[in-house]
């Protein structure tokens, strides 16, 4: 989750307020207006997850796939010079130096790129953090988001990185209301009371992005429990339909003991979900959306 610190802006405009007043004490003359030193208000810095951000970063290095998709929707794609070997997407990424793999990067190849800021989706080894410190390298932690309200903090936390305080979080706005008014637009579809079962067979219930998408289409049977949930809590549940994740079929949940009994898998209705939008949410997430929109106004 990102946790904005915009203080720089607050204060200014208070100094602003003060500074343009004239004050008349009683009983004596009025004083001759003076020129107030005009006050500068900077974009930077701007304080992301505990993460000061001094001015705008002009070199990127990035470990995560989704956050460097939306650096590219931001329109900041030519700032990055290293990427994680699962970086794929968009097309221009294969232009990029790759620095490794997300969970274990070449620091050293990270260092050598001598980057203004680093992301990161998930934590670093102390030791490579305070390595790229020394170098003025710095490290900005931004987690996968649980529902819409952080997914949509993610693209105004970025934009304030790339832009600073007077149009980047207005820039990360924009881009996610794309996002937002396809999930509205899902309302004109119902799916009845539905279950996401995704990695490992488990059930994506409250606290996923996962309910908070597919809820816009219908009731999820597992919107009372939290989190991603195993297949024996919900048998009782018996939903109408079952979202499943694209790398089972239904003869792998014919086989499974927990979910054979389920009217909807006896049915055969299911619809099938490709989990990467969830591995790597992004605005691609509208592509999901529109498509179950348009198959079930077909059915």
């Amino acid at each position: 989750m990102i946790r904005l610190k915009i203080l720089p802006l607050f204060l200014s405009a208070i100094l602003v307020f003060f500074v343009g007043c004239d004050i008349v004490v009683e009983g004596e003359q009025e004083a001759q207006p003076t020129s107030s030193p005009e006050i500068e208000i900077l974009p930077y810095p701007v304080i992301i997850n505990d993460v000061v951000i001094d001015s705008q970063p002009r070199s990127i290095v990035s470990l995560s796939p989704a956050l460097t998709e939306i650096v590219f929707e931001l329109g900041a794609g030519e700032r990055l010079i290293g990427l994680c070997s699962y970086c794929d997407f968009p097309r221009d990424t294969a232009l990029i130096p790759d620095v490794g793999g997300s969970a274990r990067p070449d620091i050293d190849r990270i260092i050598e790129l001598k980057p203004d800021l680093l992301l990161t989706s998930t934590p670093i080894a102390p030791n490579h953090l305070f390595a790229m410190e020394q170098h003025g390298i710095k490290t900005l932690l931004i987690g996968a988001p649980n529902d819409l309200e952080e997914f949509k903090r993610i693209y105004e936390g970025l934009g304030l990185v790339l832009e600073g305080l007077f149009t980047g979080a207005q820039l990360g706005e924009e881009q996610f209301s794309v996002i937002l008014k396809a999930c509205q637009n899902a309302d004109v579809v119902n799916i009845g009371k539905f279950i996401y079962i995704t990695e490992d067979f488990k059930i994506a219930a409250n606290g996923t992005l996962e309910h908070a998408v597919f809820s816009c289409f219908g009731e999820n049977a597992a919107q009372g429990l939290e989190g991603y949930v195993t297949a024996g809590e919900l048998l009782e549940l018996n939903p109408d339909i079952i979202l499943l994740n694209n790398k089972y079929t239904v003869n792998d949940l014919s086989d499974n003991e927990l979910f054979s009994s389920l009217r909807a898998v006896e049915d055969k209705n299911l619809i099938y979900i490709e989990n990467i939008y969830f591995e790597r949410p992004t605005s691609r997430i509208v592509t999901l959306i529109e498509k179950m929109i348009s198959d079930f106004k077909r059915s």
